[in-house]
C-alpha cells in the first residue's frame, strides 16, 4: 500500500514539475520575443508586425528608440513619419489611438517620460469631439489590456501565460520573420488611406441633416470649466512639466459637412466657445505651438479631401506637417480671437450647395433628387 502511495506521490510531483516546465517554457518564449514590447524593444533577429495600437503602443512608447512622437486619434493615423523626420530633423514614432480621449493619449505620453525618454517634439491632434468631456473619461466600449499599462509584475501572468498571446502573437512574430517580412514601419502603421475611396459621393452618402434647424446653443459655465479641466490635466500639465519638449498641437480640419451639421443642430457657437476656452489655456504655455486649419476654407470645402465628414486623406496630413514646420496657421495670444471671429462668421453664413439636397437624408434614404 505504501508503494502505491509513493507511486501516486511521484506521479503528482512529476506532473506538477512538467506542468511548471511547460509554463516556464511558454512564458519564456513570450518574454524573450515580447511581441507587445512590454519588456523590451524589437530584437534584431526578428521582424515584428505592428497591427494593434492599444496592445502595442504602450510598449512602443516605453521601449523603442526615438526622440519625438506623433500621437492622437484617427486624425493622425495617416501621418508619414519619414516626412516628419525629414522636416524636423528628428526620429519620430507614431502611436495613435483611434477614437481616443484626451486622457488616454496624455497617459501614453506620460509613460514615455516615465520610462526616461528624452522627447524633443510631440505632434498631437486635439479632436473637437473629445473637447467637452470629463477629464477622466475613458472609452467604455473597449476592453483595455491594463496588465500592459502598469508596472505590476504579478498581473503580467495575463500576458506571459496567455494562450492567445502565445499562439497569435509570439508565434506570429516567428512566422512573420520566416516569411521574409520586415518590421512594420511607422509610415505604414495604422495608415488606413489605401483602404478607402475619397470624394463628394462618399462624404454625402453619410451626410444627413435634421429636418428642422435648431436654435443656436451656448456653452454653459459648467461645460466651459469641463473644457479647462480637460485641457489642463490632459494637455498643458504635461507640457509645463517638460519644457525641454516642443508640443505641436492642432485642431484637425473636419470637412464643411461636419460644420454644416453643427449649424443645423445649433452648435456652431457652442463648439467655437469650447475651442476658445481650450485655446486660452494652451497659448499661455511657452513650449506649446497650437495650430488650427479650420480657417483653411479651400481645404475644408473640397470634399475630394475626405472619405466622410471628418476623415481626410494622407495628403492632408502631409500638408499639415509642412504648415506646422513653417509656422502657418499658428494660433497665438495676439491672433486667436481674430481666428475665432473668422471661422464663426464663415460657418454661420456659408451654405454648402449640397446641404438642401441632403436635408433629412432624402437622396440617401428615399432615392429622391431635389436638385
Amino acid at each position: 500500500m505504501m508503494g502505491k502511495d509513493r507511486e501516486n506521490t511521484v506521479w503528482i510531483i512529476s506532473t506538477l514539475a512538467l506542468t511548471m516546465i511547460a509554463f516556464v517554457f511558454f512564458a519564456a518564449a513570450t518574454v524573450y520575443i515580447d511581441p507587445l514590447f512590454h519588456y523590451h524593444g524589437p530584437l534584431e533577429q526578428y521582424e515584428y508586425p505592428l497591427n494593434d495600437p492599444r496592445y502595442q503602443n504602450d510598449g512602443i512608447t516605453r521601449n523603442f528608440d526615438y526622440d519625438s512622437i506623433i500621437t492622437g486619434t484617427s486624425m493622425t493615423e495617416n501621418f508619414r513619419v519619414s516626412e516628419a523626420n525629414q522636416l524636423f530633423g528628428a526620429d519620430f514614432i507614431k502611436v495613435p489611438f483611434s477614437g481616443g480621449n484626451y486622457k488616454e493619449i496624455n497617459d501614453n505620453l506620460a509613460r514615455g517620460y516615465d520610462a526616461g525618454k528624452k522627447i524633443r517634439y510631440v505632434i498631437r491632434c486635439l479632436d473637437y469631439s473629445r473637447l467637452v468631456q470629463d477629464k477622466d473619461i475613458v472609452r467604455e466600449d473597449i476592453v483595455y489590456p491594463v496588465y500592459l499599462y502598469n508596472s505590476n509584475l504579478f498581473d503580467d501572468v495575463n500576458y506571459v501565460l496567455n494562450k492567445s498571446v502565445l499562439l497569435n502573437r509570439t508565434w506570429d512574430v516567428i512566422r512573420y520573420t520566416a516569411s521574409g517580412n520586415k518590421t512594420t514601419d511607422f509610415d505604414t502603421y495604422t495608415n488606413w488611406n489605401a483602404g478607402y475611396v475619397f470624394g463628394e459621393k462618399e462624404v454625402l452618402d453619410s451626410y444627413v441633416l435634421g429636418e428642422k434647424a435648431q436654435e443656436m446653443q451656448v456653452l454653459t459655465e459648467r461645460e466651459r470649466q469641463m473644457v479647462v479641466e480637460n485641457i489642463r490635466q490632459n494637455v498643458t500639465d504635461l507640457a509645463y512639466a517638460h519644457p525641454e519638449t516642443t508640443f505641436y498641437l492642432f485642431f484637425p480640419p473636419y470637412s464643411i459637412c461636419y460644420w454644416d451639421v453643427l449649424k443645423n443642430d445649433g452648435q456652431i457657437d457652442w463648439r467655437i466657445d469650447a475651442e476658445e476656452a481650450a485655446i486660452r489655456e494652451m497659448v499661455q504655455c511657452p513650449n506649446i505651438k497650437l495650430y488650427s486649419f479650420c480657417n483653411n476654407f479651400e481645404l475644408i470645402c473640397n470634399l475630394d479631401n475626405y472619405k466622410d465628414q471628418a476623415h481626410y486623406g494622407e495628403w492632408v496630413n502631409s500638408r499639415m506637417l509642412e504648415w506646422m514646420y513653417e509656422g502657418e496657421y499658428l494660433l497665438t495670444e495676439e491672433n486667436y480671437k481674430e481666428y475665432l471671429d473668422e471661422i464663426r462668421e464663415f460657418y454661420h453664413s456659408y451654405n454648402p450647395p449640397f446641404c438642401e439636397r441632403h436635408r433629412w437624408g432624402y437622396e440617401t434614404h428615399f432615392g429622391l433628387s431635389l436638385s
